[in-house]
């Protein structure tokens, strides 16, 4: 007889089948289907959850990646000044560990300023750098300039001469500066000195352009202007307080910063340049580190919060296949009588645990990965009936309601990033956990004597 049960899986699946029969099916199939639904909602939520997460990240780190400068080298010495920054910029270019990681380097100002119009003054911040032509501006090939968005090639193309600035697109609605505008800046020039102070730098400008990255902050504080014209603005002839490089990867900054400082205190490099002790170091990612950090850190308590969803369905299954046991006990000793091995008994309640995780996270599975495409447009709908509904509760005195601010990461849509191998191992994970759920139980119907069953039952 045990033979018999061991070699056919048809009897095996029969007698699955006849141990899940019998009056109290009814209750049993309620507590294995709230089970399911939970584990799937869990399973749809965490894929939800975890799939937008991952895109705030992905498109946070997009407009971080082209908003700026990926590594920024700066000098303590001279006021800050870089005289030395075209030699400084060969020797990167030509070291051999650096140049299969970068794109490109170059000198740069950047300081803060205040801009003037009408006689109200913002702060801004003003970034100088080389610009060698205007049609690779145009184009987008320019490393270190965002992208040109609004312009005016005329002005563009005396853009090296005159005294034209491009301004983040943010500042044309923020503070109505147009195409064309005459705008007045204030920056500090020269030296500082203790009879005369900070001396400053005022000149007009014309805006002949706007740029947009996708980072709300960079678009609405920064203002670009070429390098040449910059020198003279800042009374710097020659000589630059940065030198910028943009990398090919997020993953190179670390190890491109640490052979930049082995560069700075090689001999032949103090020899060649001054002050070669005082320039430092910084990347982006260390500029971000908190924004980067937070959002990470949100992601992973959200992620755990939602998992405990998972585990809940999981000792719900604990307590279905426990009842099912309780149900069968009689079913089960009569089968052990005929000669069917525990571990076929232990077998048959764990496959029926696992069975409900599979269906439950396929189901999740296909109902997390639909919503979280879908997740921008249910939003939508729901705002535009709260919005419609809203002023005939409050009359004239209801505010549009945005229920994801997206001014917040100056996103155009909601983003995603759906994960096929997270999504797969979620789905996993719930599968094993449901299965570990229901062997218990089914070790102990295993374990159970069949004559002590029979007799009692």
């Amino acid at each position: 007889m045990n033979f018999f049960f061991h070699r056919s899986p048809l009897i095996l699946l029969l007698t699955s089948r006849y141990i899940r029969g019998s009056r109290v099916t009814g209750l049993l199939s309620i507590k294995s289907r709230i089970s399911f639904i939970v584990m799937a909602v869990g399973v749809a939520l965490l894929i939800v959850v975890l799939s937008i997460f991952n895109g705030f990240q992905k498109q946070l780190k997009e407009s971080l990646w082209q908003g700026g400068e990926h590594i920024t080298i700066e000098s303590s010495s001279n006021g800050g000044e870089i005289r030395d920054y075209q030699k400084i910029i060969k020797y990167i270019q030509n070291d051999p560990d650096l140049k299969d990681r970068i794109i490109s380097v170059e000198g740069g100002i950047q300081s803060h300023g205040l801009i003037q119009r009408y006689n109200v003054f913002y702060p801004v911040l003003i970034k100088a750098v080389a610009v060698p032509s205007v049609d690779e501006l145009i184009e987008h090939k320019l490393h270190n300039f965002p992208r040109i968005v609004h312009y005016d090639r005329e002005e563009l193309s005396h853009l090296n001469r005159e005294s034209y600035i491009i301004l983040g697109k943010e500042m044309e609605d923020l503070y109505n500066f147009s195409l064309g505008k005459q705008l007045t800046l204030a920056v500090p020039g020269g030296r500082f000195s203790l009879g005369k102070g900070v001396e400053v730098s005022v000149q007009n400008f014309r805006v002949s352009g706007f740029f947009k990255t996708g980072n709300y902050k960079f678009d609405s504080s920064f203002v670009y202007m070429s390098l040449p014209v910059a020198q003279k603005f800042f009374k710097m002839k020659d000589s630059v307080n940065q030198i910028t490089i943009k990398a090919k990867s997020l993953d190179d900054l670390a190890i491109s910063k640490r052979k930049l400082y082995r560069l700075f205190n090689s001999l032949e490099f103090e020899q060649e340049i001054d002050a070669a002790s005082s320039l430092s170091v910084r990347t982006i990612a260390e500029e971000q580190e908190n924004l980067l950090a937070a959002l990470q850190l949100e992601k992973t308590i959200i992620s755990i919060i939602v998992f405990l969803f998972i585990i809940l369905a999981a000792l719900g299954m604990v307590a279905s296949v426990y009842s099912l046991v309780r149900a069968k006990r009689k079913s089960i000793g009569v089968l052990k009588a005929l000669g069917l091995p525990a571990s076929d008994i232990l077998l048959i309640f764990t496959l029926n645990a696992m069975l409900v995780g599979i269906l439950a996270s396929l189901t999740g599975g296909v109902g997390g990965v639909f919503l979280a495409n879908s997740l921008d447009t249910i939003i939508g709908y729901i705002e535009e009936i709260i919005n419609l509904l809203g002023p005939s509760f409050t009359g004239s005195d209801w505010t549009p309601v945005e229920l994801v601010p997206k001014r917040i990461y100056y996103f155009d849509k909601l983003p995603v990033d759906i994960n096929i191998p997270f999504i797969f191992m979620v789905t996993t994970a719930a599968t094993i956990l449901s299965g570990i759920a229901g062997y218990f139980p089914a070790r102990w119907a295993a374990s159970l004597n069949p004559v002590d069953t029979i007799r009692n039952d």
